[in-house]
């Protein structure tokens, strides 16, 4: 663990002082996220401060070498898209034919209708994000006071991307093989995923705290589709990041790491039915001065981490208003998560009976919170250790290219 009072607030000194600095800082990040050991212990023993510091990493400026990375040339706050923008979207992976995805360094597709569109000003520069869902994890939909919807995406890092690709988990087929042959799914320790979610920015908003100043903005499109599900065309414009979900297997049952912009209740209009933590807004406290010399991250502030489904005080509660706004009360990362899995033999249709889904449909709302009993997901499926974005694969059909 490396000391918020000490080494911490030392290299954010020297931080603020010059370039070269910034590499120290960077450097000290990665090893806390690409070392096992130092990864789990500092995630164990200060998760709030584990938490910024994988805030800090994954939206520290990208590589424009090197996909997925940070560049060492930047520091934190600084131009263009940042490391998680740059990691693979689900739509890279889990093709819409089941087939192989590219590899880690091809680039990211983007429809030639959106190419031609003109970007705006933003945070990210030219670079494009492909808006997957407008549904939160509950399958809801969240709409702002203009009656739009929040869009969302799922992103992966190489570590992640690796690990499905490697075993042919971008398909039904291949994730039920998988479960029959070998059983649970089991990511590295340097697997991260980051799931966020985005409001359109249309200049008519001037309430403070609202407008496009006041959010990490980015240039998004988000496909229209016709009653048979075919895409007619693209919505696109200018959106801001409201909340974001950091996911890391640091220990065994993951880190779960969640930031919202400062102003969604005002912004958006939903309301926060769990206030923040002492110790969250103490740290958020801490961490100020640090965002406030980055730029649009002074809007930001931690929500929560959770390690563990439970507490001395009961089930471990942790929802972002932007992605869980319905459930608040009955929220738990960690248990919900559980319940990821596959089935070992393919049904007739892949909606039934594919996945052991975390709902009882005796609790009101029906979210299981807490931890979760032995045996929970029964004969005939598989953990995919606590990754939900698997489901997001197809069927893989005789469209898809040869291999």
């Amino acid at each position: 663990m490396v000391a918020a009072g000490g080494v911490f607030l030392a290299l954010f000194t020297a931080w603020a002082q010059g370039p070269e600095d910034a590499k120290t800082w960077l450097h000290r990040l990665e090893g806390v996220v690409f070392h096992a050991a130092k990864g789990r212990a500092e995630a164990n023993s200060d998760p709030l401060g584990y938490g910024f510091d994988l805030f800090f990493y994954v939206n520290w400026p990208a590589s424009p070498a090197n996909r997925g990375r940070p560049d060492p040339q930047k520091s934190f706050g600084g131009s263009g898209p940042v490391v998680w923008e740059t990691w693979k979207n689900t739509s890279e992976v889990y093709l819409t034919c089941g087939g192989t995805p590219p590899g880690w360094r091809a680039a990211e597709p983007v429809p030639e209708a959106v190419q031609n569109t003109p970007v705006q000003p933003s945070d990210s520069g030219g670079w494009w994000q492909h808006m997957t869902s407008n549904v939160q994890a509950n399958g809801l939909a969240q709409a702002d006071p203009s009656g739009q919807d929040l869009l969302y995406e799922i992103r992966m890092n190489p570590e992640t991307f690796g690990y499905v690709r490697k075993h042919g988990l971008y398909n039904v087929e291949g994730q039920v093989a998988f479960a029959k042959q070998h059983g649970d799914l089991d990511f590295a320790f340097d697997a991260l995923e980051a799931k966020s979610a985005w409001r359109w920015l249309d200049g008519k908003d001037t309430r403070p705290g609202c407008r496009a100043e006041d959010y990490f903005t980015a240039n998004a499109y988000y496909p229209k589709l016709d009653n048979n599900g075919k895409i007619t065309g693209y919505t696109t414009g200018l959106m801001g990041l409201t909340g974001l979900h950091i996911l890391t297997k640091a220990v065994p049952q993951w880190v779960w790491i969640t930031f919202e912009q400062k102003n969604n209740e005002a912004c958006v209009g939903v309301q926060r039915q769990t206030p923040l933590a002492a110790a969250v807004v103490a740290e958020n406290r801490k961490r100020q001065p640090i965002l406030d010399k980055a730029g649009k991250w002074k809007n930001y502030m931690m929500v929560g981490v959770q390690t563990s489904a439970t507490s001395p005080g009961g089930p471990v509660i942790l929802a972002n208003t932007q992605i869980e706004s319905a459930f608040q009360l009955r929220s738990s990362c960690i248990t919900c998560h559980g319940y990821a899995s596959v089935a070992t033999s393919m049904p007739t249709k892949p909606e039934d009976n594919l996945r052991k889904l975390p709902v009882d449909l005796s609790a009101n709302p029906p979210y299981p919170i807490g931890a979760l009993p032995s045996g929970f997901l029964g004969d005939g499926y598989r953990s995919m250790d606590f990754v939900w974005s698997l489901r997001r694969a197809n069927r893989r059909s005789a469209t898809c290219p040869a291999q």
